[in-house]
């Protein structure tokens, strides 16, 4: 083991990766086009700074009309916690430099994204100290520090979605990785208590992220070990202390909704839901909508690493594996397991110290292997092109939030041309979670086709004047064919969902393109099929239309319209 000899490389390499952090916030990221200032808590993160707005913010409004009074989150505290410091800071200076101290003003703003790039400092820094307690080279250190965070989207949720709990999540398993490693080889008891401390301000981020526990068999070269290890553990008085430290912590959180909610807990999750029989596996990892390794192929590369501990040490091999098995599949169990981010599986930033550790051994590996290690190391390279890409599409929304379909990936990959800004259409939502198999309760077909739109705005249109359900959450599924007179006429038409009530008053609307990509040639039928989740108000007098709009007249004609309507009721969960 090394801990004495200082890292010279890989601190200058964690240096640059914070000023590079820095600049790429203040020139790319702070100021939308519009020229108004970023909102880093809106969207979940929101839910995440409820805590902090609500205890010194007095008479917030929620932006969708809950008060501080009455809040609507059931988000674990963690990451106010750990903004709290930074909010500080800025309640204070806010007044002092003109601006309003409303917890959403440009120095709250700021002072996110400033945490957010503290707290991967501090991760980058522990895994640094995790690459030295297992003899892996300065140089090799560096490296992978450097792969890690410009490589794949932990850069775009350190500078862009800042709010967000993933950052400060995999800060704190790289502090547990390293002070559980730590004990396990100098079985010093101030790195027990330190790694229960870290445990329990995991689990305050994100409970799921408990898994992270089963990582400990990480730091054994056998099972004899192993087994000795935990023998002893359990005869020290210290270790039944520290299991009370994760203890007050879930006793803290519990407090916080019960003076917060007056409710102790709250399954967040329930109208989602696990579906332990049917995990998405594939489709996690090498899915286009969200899919890991599509959007992460830096951290496939990185398996590779489970190669060379094979050959050194096989009982982290079997940890190591069976680890990444359990984690892909507990994660890809759950019914929304996109979770509603088109940029990579998100929930797997937080762990990336592990992906990390792997290819620090994969390099290690590869060091005597001169034309291997330069082939590894281009594709790195490579994949760090690709996320910078990736993470510009983003911002401009040029990659879609969520739904994205292989020809939509297929069509703006390595596009960077501001024309590719919101130029992809469709629906491809989810499917919602049912614990009983939804059935089609509206149905039509439209059935004088076909229709030429040649200068109409409006014509193909379905409604269902009396829906005859209460719900909350219904999934329309439609099947389209258009034919363009010429190519891309259809362009900027878009399927409109419009749900209103018997007085005609509009309780939801929502619309997409009508093409899932441009057109690129002329001037045969395409069709598509598209699902589209629907949430709101639904009662049995209510009326559903979904339509195609022809916002500009252009010459095109449908020529297969028809929909079918799941309802998915939460209550029915």
């Amino acid at each position: 083991m090394n801990t004495v000899v200082k890292y010279k490389i890989s601190d200058f390499t964690i240096v640059a990766v914070v000023v590079i952090a820095l600049l790429l916030s203040y020139v790319f990221v702070w100021k939308n086009t519009d020229g108004t200032f970023v909102n880093y808590v809106g969207g979940d993160a929101k839910f995440y700074y409820e805590y902090l707005h609500s205890t010194f913010i007095k008479n917030f409004v929620l932006n969708d009309g809950h008060n501080g009074n009455s809040l609507i989150s059931h988000h674990p505290v963690g990451v106010s916690a750990l903004l709290l410091p930074f909010f500080l800071l800025a309640l204070i200076t806010a007044p002092l430099f003109g601006y309003e101290a409303n917890g959403v003003s440009e120095p709250f703003q700021v002072s996110v994204c400033l945490a957010a790039i503290f707290y991967v400092s501090v991760g980058l820094i522990y895994l640094k100290k995790l690459f030295q307690l297992n003899n892996i080279s300065d140089k090799i250190s560096a490296l992978v520090i450097a792969l890690i965070f410009l490589g794949t989207n932990l850069l775009h949720y350190t500078i862009t979605e800042s709010g967000m709990s993933h950052v400060y999540s995999f800060a704190f398993i790289a502090l547990f990785l390293y002070h559980s490693c730590s004990f396990v080889n100098f079985g010093k008891n101030k790195h027990l208590i330190f790694t229960a401390l870290v445990f329990g301000i995991i689990l305050l981020l994100r409970p799921n992220n408990g898994l992270i526990i089963f990582s400990i068999l990480f730091w054994f070269k056998s099972k004899t070990q192993a087994v000795a290890f935990f023998k002893n553990l359990f005869r020290n008085k210290t270790f039944y202390y520290a299991l009370l430290i994760p203890l007050l912590f879930g006793a803290f959180q519990v407090l916080v909704w019960a003076v917060k909610e007056n409710q102790l807990f709250v399954n967040r999750y329930a109208p989602y839901g696990f579906d332990w029989l049917h995990p998405h596996f594939f489709q996690m990892l090498f899915g286009f909508n969200a899919g890991f390794f599509v959007y992460a192929p830096l951290c496939f590369l990185f398996l590779f690493g489970l190669i060379s501990v094979y050959r050194q040490n096989k009982f982290l091999f079997y940890s190591a594996t069976i680890f990444l098995l359990g984690l892909f599949y507990f994660l890809s169990a759950y019914s929304a397991y996109t979770y509603y981010d088109g940029f990579g599986t998100r929930v797997l930033v937080d762990f990336y110290s592990v992906f990390a550790l792997l290819g620090a051994k994969l390099f290690s590996s590869l060091q005597t292997e001169k034309f291997l290690y330069i082939t590894v190391l281009a594709f790195a390279l490579f994949f760090v092109l690709m996320n910078v890409v990736y993470s510009y599409q983003a911002r401009l929304v040029i990659l879609p939030r969520s739904g994205t379909t292989y020809n939509q990936w297929k069509y703006i990959f390595f596009k960077t041309n501001k024309s590719y800004e919101h130029v992809l259409g469709g629906s491809n939502d989810l499917t919602p979670y049912s614990k009983e198999e939804a059935n089609i309760v509206l149905e039509k077909n439209f059935e004088t086709l076909p229709f030429d739109y040649s200068e109409k705005d409006f014509g193909v249109i379905m409604s269902f004047d009396s829906i005859g359900f209460t719900s909350n959450r219904v999934q329309i599924k439609i099947n389209v064919n258009r034919t363009e007179a010429f190519a891309n006429a259809s362009k900027d038409a878009v399927i409109c969902i419009a749900l209103e009530d018997k007085q005609k008053q509009n309780k939801t609307y929502s619309q997409f393109k009508l093409n899932e990509t441009p057109a690129n040639n002329c001037c045969g039928e395409k069709e598509y099929f598209y699902q589209a989740t629907v949430y709101a108000d639904f009662k049995p007098s209510d009326k559903l239309s979904v339509y195609v709009w022809n916002i500009n007249k252009q010459a095109f004609s449908i020529t297969k319209f028809s929909t079918q309507v799941y309802n998915y009721n939460y209550q029915l969960n």
